[in-house]
């Protein structure tokens, strides 16, 4: 998919979809509802409802956070659980012309979060860093006994000085063991990025530390 910039080109793994970020809202709420459809095609206009307004306020969340794309799959795994996962891409403003010195300095300023594991990556389109960390969602953050979910999330941090941007890709999912799964999803997005100009394109050159660490693990298979 192209993003806000003709030079980006970010090709969403199958199976994700979009929720619109890059439609109008009236588009937007269309396209919510279709999916919404979707997910329960048996299911009551109550479970469909709640769906639509749940994704909506997703959409919400990404549209504050500046993001260009949001997108969720929801599938059953080969064992018949229901896995689930966000994705999140955003463009921030990035300073520092050289690729590398800003790599270096993502990885030391996210490795300051001993929550964090931090990884260096390399893809076509440049050095980049990669952070897993655990979360805990809260469904009310001011009640202490409210219900609570525990998230895995893998971040991929990509410098891309041509645009002067830093490419951001957020992936989150409630299905823990499903997670090197995930990040090989992202790892695929990670390396079929493409940025070009009028010259053509780029060359290419858990929760729980044990978990943690794992997922590092499958990562660095992932990514080289």
């Amino acid at each position: 998919m192209p993003g806000p910039s003709s030079e980006l080109h970010l090709d969403v793994p199958g199976g994700f979809h979009s929720l619109g970020l890059d439609l109008d809202d009236e588009e937007r709420q269309e396209q919510l509802w279709s999916i919404a459809e979707e997910v329960w095609p048996h299911g009551t206009d109550f479970q469909r409802e709640v769906t639509f307004h749940s994704y909506r306020e997703m959409a919400d969340h990404a549209l504050a956070q500046n993001s260009f794309y949001a997108g969720f799959c929801l599938d059953e795994a080969p064992d018949g659980r229901l896995t689930t996962a966000s994705l999140l891409a955003r463009l921030d403003p990035l300073d520092e012309p050289d690729a590398e010195l800003s790599a270096r300095g993502l990885f030391e300023a996210l490795s300051a979060n001993e929550n964090n594991a931090v990884e260096e990556i390399r893809v076509p389109a440049g050095p980049g860093v990669l952070v897993l960390c655990g979360l805990e969602w809260h469904s009310d953050p001011s009640d202490a006994t409210a219900p609570s979910l525990p998230l895995a999330r893998a971040d991929v941090y990509l410098p891309l000085p041509r645009m002067q941007r830093l490419l951001v890709l957020s992936l989150t999912t409630p299905s823990l063991p499903d997670l090197p799964f995930y990040v090989s999803l992202l790892s695929k997005t990670s390396h079929d990025l493409m940025v070009s100009s009028g010259a053509g394109v780029a060359p290419s050159p858990g929760s729980g530390d044990e978990q943690k660490n794992r997922a590092a693990d499958q990562v660095r298979a992932d990514f080289g």
